[in-house]
């Protein structure tokens, strides 16, 4: 439908003058059904389609409004699909208009739709629904060619490259690949070699990067290479082999000088001792050899003296080691040594000798072998044990001490029950024949556990290995819990929004979760389009729970409202509600002029605007030396924009233009300060005026 009025007046005609005297033209545009997408690269699709008129197949229209979406588009979810950036301006009716939407997932497919709007702005209906599909990326990054090796010691190297692109040499790639073997045949083959863990993230191309690899064994000779990925992935050929012997170990452990016996019976004695290191007294050594003689031991007959079976594996240096040898005879001096051994080896020099007598035989009934342990009450950190009580002599009286162990893996005696981790606070065994319960905890989650126990009398005799029962640990099942009072202001700098909240904890209110999730939108976020808003790629880490928290989210579009929603997941990936949904404005600041000069460096005019104050309307005086395309538009002080008056080419010369003091909609705006910009060809100029009711 079209409305208009012949006006009349001079043949200048201000924008001003044009709304007051004329009824403004109102046509509605047809929708387009010419959108086409002829081609595509793997980041970028590009468009092509028929400009409309601005009165329906005539004239010239005033914007674009270009969506996508990975769905396709109706009227219905319009406003939910992501805006493209920088459409052009539209051509006369009938041009052809393409656009290249950049930005985009490669090997991925993507609708499109566009509208179309004159200047009032009467907006089109819906064009065409097109799809697409991105290219996959096919450029592999290029191979490493300067692999290098330093700083070599015992266990370790550096490597050293400079990193390639994720497109041969250019831009970042996404994962390295390094791995190692002493066979270059093993390396050529890829598959066998050793990958290394912790591998750096790829820096930029051109970028000089290095790795520490560790864990080496001593005068070995290795060869290393790397491969690159991008997010395909696409894997880059093998870099150049690097070829590297590690040096020989020469430190050997330090020697033990605080052995001693303790707890004789009439077949064992217990030792003890600080473990020393792989190197003096640091690190962890390889081996220990520990030996008893019924003469004292020396250096020259101890390689002659009695060699103890199942020894411990050594702890990190400083660790307290304990040790029971057996089969030895009752009433009779034993004395001990032991030397440690890294893994050249290298042989620490003797311990010190204790020496220690083995009890008289006066008992040798043992108690009974427990054969009815079971495992009950799993929780995320304990198991519980049941039995019942074995005897002092078999299975009558009552015993006098239990030894209760677990692992993660079976117990069946020897290097297997000496390594199982012994169980604290074991209470007194009970009268034989009572059943016997213990709860073991500081056990991990959602883990396997062995257990079993052995019993002892008073001398002591010492029952044999029990059954062994195995329980898991119960996995967590509880969600960190929602946020409440998510709050969202206007950022400190352009183009940002600040968040705050109160850290949730990892099981409900208690604890700590993870990691944040924040995802923000145009529109606002429920739970069923949580997964379409954009997520915030730096969120911060989680605080215990009730502690403040906040966030800047920058590169916003300055002056847009943006809905924002916060989700936490803990370490068992359990994902909290969604938060409450709050909104704010991305900041805008206005930079206004800091001079009385009027006249732009191009000879363009922004008159200050008179009256001013002003009520209920006002003037501003715009004065062209050419013909240039303009846009006049008034903004409020948090950077919203408030009303168009001026949008369209304009010729030389002066051109007043009234505000009437309303919005876009026509509705009277507030008592207060507000800014009006002029953009002409490539100058920018704004002012300030303030309105007075």
């Amino acid at each position: 439908m079209e409305t208009s009025r012949t006006c009349k007046g001079p043949h200048t005609w201000s924008l001003a003058l044009l709304t007051c005297l004329c009824l403004t033209l109102l046509t509605y545009h047809s929708a387009s059904a010419s959108l086409k997408a002829p081609s595509a690269s793997p980041n970028s699709i590009t468009l092509s389609w028929t400009a409309p008129g601005d009165d329906t197949t005539d004239g010239q229209a005033s914007q674009y409004d270009l969506r996508y979406s990975l769905a396709p588009i109706s009227e219905a979810n319009w406003n939910s699909a992501t805006q493209a950036v920088g459409e052009p301006t539209p051509s006369v009716a009938g041009t052809v208009e393409s656009f290249t939407v950049t930005g985009l997932t490669s090997g991925t497919t993507y609708y499109f739709a566009i509208k179309a709007a004159d200047e009032i702005p009467n907006w089109s209906a819906l064009s065409n629904v097109v799809s697409a599909a991105t290219d996959p990326e096919a450029t592999s990054p290029a191979a490493v060619a300067d692999l290098a090796g330093s700083n070599i010691t015992p266990t370790t190297l550096n490597l050293s490259w400079t990193a390639p692109g994720d497109d041969g040499n250019t831009g970042t790639a996404t994962t390295y690949d390094i791995r190692y073997a002493t066979s270059l045949a093993v390396l050529q083959g890829w598959t066998g070699a050793t990958q290394l863990t912790n591998e750096p993230a790829p820096l930029v191309a051109g970028t000089q990067q290095s790795y520490t690899v560790t864990g080496l064994h001593p005068s070995t000779t290795y060869y290393f290479a790397l491969r690159a990925a991008d997010e395909i992935p696409n894997w880059s050929a093998s870099s150049n082999t690097v070829t590297a012997t590690t040096l020989p170990e020469q430190n050997v452990p330090a020697n033990v000088t605080n052995l001693a016996t303790s707890s004789p019976t009439t077949s064992a004695v217990t030792l003890s001792w600080t473990s020393p290191g792989d190197d003096g007294n640091t690190g962890t050594a390889a081996t220990y050899d520990i030996r008893y003689s019924t003469a004292l031991i020396t250096s020259a007959n101890f390689a002659s003296a009695v060699q103890a079976s199942g020894e411990p594996a050594p702890k990190a240096a400083g660790g307290a080691e304990t040790f029971t040898v057996t089969g030895l005879s009752a009433g009779t001096t034993y004395y001990f040594a032991l030397k440690t051994a890294d893994e050249v080896p290298n042989w620490s020099g003797l311990s010190n000798v204790p020496s220690a007598t083995t009890t008289t035989l006066i008992e040798s009934i043992p108690p009974a072998t427990v054969a009815t342990m079971s495992v009950i009450n799993p929780t995320r950190s304990s198991l519980t044990l049941l039995w019942i009580a074995p005897g002092d002599d078999g299975t009558t009286g009552t015993a006098t001490t239990y030894d209760i162990r677990y692992s993660t893996t079976p117990i069946s005696g020897g290097t297997t029950w000496n390594n199982a981790t012994q169980v604290q606070n074991e209470h007194a065994p009970s009268l034989a024949g009572t059943p016997e319960t213990l709860t073991v905890n500081g056990l991990n989650e959602a883990t396997t556990y062995y257990f079993a126990l052995r019993t002892a009398d008073e001398v002591p005799n010492w029952s044999g290995i029990s059954n062994v029962p195995f329980g898991t640990t119960a996995t967590d099942q509880t969600p960190p819990s929602a946020i409440g009072d998510l709050q969202a202001s206007t950022g400190p700098t352009q183009g940002t929004v600040e968040l705050g909240w109160t850290a949730p904890g990892d099981d409900g209110a208690q604890g700590r979760a993870t990691v944040y999730e924040i995802r923000y939108a145009l529109d606002s976020i429920t739970s069923v389009n949580w997964a379409q808003a954009t997520l915030w790629p730096a969120p911060p880490a989680p605080l215990d729970a009730g502690q403040p928290q906040s966030v800047v989210l920058t590169g916003l579009q300055p002056g847009t409202v943006y809905y924002i929603g916060v989700k936490a997941r803990d370490d068992a990936n359990n994902i909290a509600p969604l938060s409450n949904i709050d909104s704010a404005v991305a900041k805008f600041e206005l930079v206004l002029d800091v001079d009385d000069d009027e006249t732009t460096p191009d000879g363009y005019i922004l008159s200050q605007n008179y009256p001013n104050p002003f009520n209920p309307s006002t003037e501003i005086r715009v004065t062209l030396p050419r013909t240039a395309d303009a846009t006049l538009t008034v903004y409020n002080t948090a950077g919203q924009e408030v009303a168009t008056l001026v949008d369209g080419p304009l010729s030389p010369g002066d051109h007043y233009v009234t505000w009437d003091g309303s919005d876009s909609r026509g509705d009277a705006v507030a008592t207060g300060v507000y800014y009006y910009r002029l953009v002409a060809g490539d100058q920018v100029e704004t002012r300030k005026m303030m309105l007075l009711k």
